[in-house]
Formats: structure tokens, C-alpha cells, sequence
């Protein structure tokens, strides 16, 4: 691509790059541990599961390698299974509080959505 043409389409769009230095990984996104928007939201959820719970974590600004690592450190902790995927973590049963606790030591602004 010569300097003067613009990028119109990306198949990288999952990545999320620094805005500061346009980077994937660098020091001044790992200073920063809570999402531009605000704390992460953690939810409970039962739909398509039939009946089974599952704990979502929404909200992190990181990029997929990192959001992988913070998932096995969550399922480390309670000693269950889940998955990263789609900017999101998720995590089996009802392990709310607990994953509060744990993104909160961590150093990540958390709050509890819905009932």
C-alpha cells in the first residue's frame, strides 16, 4: 500500500490494537487495567443453555491472547470450565461473587448486572 491510499477493509477486525501507539501488545495498554467504558460487567445466564447457568464477563478492551490468559486464571481459581470468546469470558455456573472477587484483586473495576 503506497502512502497516499486508505485502508477501507480489515479481516483483523478482533484484534484490538493500543490507541495510544497502535499496537497489539505494548506497556502503555498494560498500565491500564479497566475498560475505557467503565467497570466489567458480570451477568447470569440461562438462555439456549437448557437450564444450565453460566457466568458472563463483558466489557475488557484487551486483545484475544490477553482476554485467554485472564480466563484460565478465572477458571484456575474456581476450579471450573469456561471459554473466552467474542471480547467476552464465560464461565460454568453461578460464580458471580467470586469472579467479583478475583477481577477485583486483580485490578479491574467490576459491577453486577441483573437479578
Amino acid at each position: 500500500m503506497d502512502k497516499n491510499s486508505k485502508l477501507v477493509y480489515s479481516t483483523h477486525s478482533n484484534e484490538i490494537t493500543c490507541p495510544r501507539c497502535g499496537k497489539l501488545e505494548c506497556e502503555c495498554s498494560k498500565e491500564k487495567k479497566s475498560s475505557p467504558q467503565g467497570a466489567l460487567k458480570i451477568s447470569l445466564d440461562r438462555k439456549g443453555r437448557k437450564g444450565k447457568s453460566m457466568t458472563l464477563v463483558e466489557g475488557f478492551s484487551v486483545n484475544p491472547q490477553h482476554l485467554a490468559d485472564i480466563a484460565k486464571e478465572l477458571k484456575q481459581f474456581l476450579g471450573t470450565g469456561g471459554t473466552a470468546k467474542q471480547g467476552r469470558i464465560e464461565i460454568q455456573g453461578d460464580q458471580r461473587s467470586r469472579i467479583k472477587q478475583k477481577l477485583e484483586e486483580m485490578g479491574y473495576k467490576t459491577k453486577l448486572v441483573g437479578g
